[in-house]
């Protein structure tokens, strides 16, 4: 073949400005990737209300959250979309009712049909994955209790949008196993030999590692901890610290509480040395309210607890911070759902959210900024089996058991009172409202429930379970 100078040139020339052109192109990206923001959620499990230092907590404290609360938006009429955990996280990492794709029971023995897959269908994208594809780092590092327990490795975490895990698939686990003889602690898709940390502070652990990895890159990092859900377990450290409380359920509990608001501090100092607290989006929240006679948590003054529609099983402890981005020591009292955080995470991060992903959460960007005082949510809802609750603006009704209840939210937060005889308009007006956003659900393909209504067992490969 045949060269001449001019077509040296030429081709010397083309190289050195496609390599311009690439180095440009990788300097915009990485120039874009640090514009966008990380994202954080601290999600705490089977949290009191009434455990969190800025709700009035006097025997615990919780200094770390309070810090949040202090130095960010506090939702003082915050809510989760399910009173028990599996249920709320699926519609967190969606944006969507789980009521919508079948999701309204925990991960359970039982299923309705042959076919079904015992957790979040694959057809619903989770927040990491939408994260995951301009880009972002990701990680989950807690309790999963979204699918995988019976063996179905394509609802394992990695195959939702994350990078990195490290956790436990079921809804609960020892917080002390070295040697992991109940067979749940992983890492990625493996089981761990040995993990001698307790295991909030194993979570926290990695959690700090992949901050430390991962400060130069745009990331989300979900840290779903399993404390405080049962069973009861503290270290010596922690338990000494709370000699005073006379109940030892209390007692752990507090220790328990304790940890995890440690934990959290030393993710947020993980932030700040490496100098990125301010370009940071931390939401805090719990999966559901506590449980007084299990865990011993407390949710007063709030009525009821986990497993109930009354405000203390799905009204919780929500914060937000993000420097210099949105307000401090704010409190918005209007009702915001869980739901809200992933449309809220796609604004910051500059995606749009088609209509064809049918969100029900609503960006709550405007309204934390105070640019808004509108409602950001007419009505929400709550279903699990023959159990349901609504609110509006102003008015609740609940079914927890054969009577429908209705309490006025503004005058009666505490729900003392049922005033369906009094306002049967309202209770009407609401619970129409329930029963057009019924009609968009499905039946729950899978739980706990009889074999009507879940026909066939689930072979639960997964879970070993020791002696509490």
């Amino acid at each position: 073949m045949h060269f001449n100078i001019k077509n040296i040139v030429y081709f010397v020339v083309l190289v050195l400005i496609n390599c311009k052109i690439a180095a440009q192109a990788k300097t915009n990206s990485n120039n874009l990737n640090k514009n966008r923001p990380n994202i954080i959620i601290l999600l705490a499990d089977d949290l009191g209300y009434a455990d969190v230092g800025y709700n009035g907590c006097k025997d615990i404290p919780t200094p770390n959250i309070d810090a949040l609360a202090s130095n960010g938006v506090t939702f003082s009429n915050g809510y989760v979309t399910g009173a028990v955990c599996g249920p709320t996280r699926a519609g967190l990492m969606t944006g969507r009712y789980q009521q919508k794709f079948g999701s309204e029971r925990n991960p359970g023995p039982r299923k309705k049909t042959q076919e079904v897959k015992v957790g979040v269908p694959l057809t619903e994208t989770f927040i990491s994955t939408r994260l995951k594809e301009i880009g972002y780092k990701t990680a989950c590092f807690g309790k999963w209790h979204l699918g995988g327990e019976s063996g179905d490795k394509d609802l394992y975490p990695l195959n939702r949008g994350f990078d990195k895990f490290f956790g436990f698939l079921e809804g609960a686990a020892l917080y002390i196993d070295p040697e992991n003889k109940e067979k749940k602690y992983m890492r990625n898709n493996d089981e761990l030999a040995i993990e001698e940390e307790y295991y909030t502070d194993a979570i926290t652990r990695e959690s700090i590692s992949f901050i430390n990895r991962n400060k130069n890159n745009s990331f989300f990092l979900y840290v779903p901890y399993n404390a405080v859900h049962a069973p009861l377990q503290a270290t010596d450290e922690y338990l000494k610290l709370f000699d005073t409380i006379k109940n030892p359920k209390r007692r752990l509990l507090a220790a328990m509480n304790f940890a995890m608001d440690k934990s959290i501090g030393e993710i947020l100092s993980a932030l700040k040395e490496n100098g990125i607290e301010e370009n940071t989006l931390i939401f805090f929240l719990s999966d559901n309210g506590g449980k007084p006679t299990g865990n011993f948590s407390s949710n007063l003054p709030l009525r009821g607890e986990k497993n109930q529609f009354y405000e203390g099983g799905i009204h919780i402890p929500f914060v937000v911070q993000w420097k210099n981005n949105f307000p401090q020591n704010i409190i918005y009292d209007k009702p915001v759902s869980s739901l809200d955080i992933m449309p809220t995470i796609m604004r910051a991060v500059g995606l749009t959210i088609d209509k064809n992903w049918s969100i029900d959460g609503v960006d709550m960007t405007s309204v934390v900024r105070g640019e808004n005082e509108d409602y950001l949510h007419a009505e929400l809802f709550w279903k699990q089996g023959k159990h349901f609750a609504a609110r509006n603006k102003e008015w609740k009704i609940v079914k927890m058991g054969d009577q429908i209840e209705l309490f006025n939210l503004i005058n009666d937060p505490y729900e003392t009172t049922d005033l369906s005889e009094k306002n049967p308009k309202e209770k009407k007006k609401l619970l129409a409202a329930y029963t057009q956003w019924n009609k968009k659900n499905i039946p729950a393909q899978y739980g706990y429930g009889n074999k009507t209504e879940f026909p066939y067992k689930v072979i639960r490969t997964r879970r070993t379970a020791l002696k509490r």
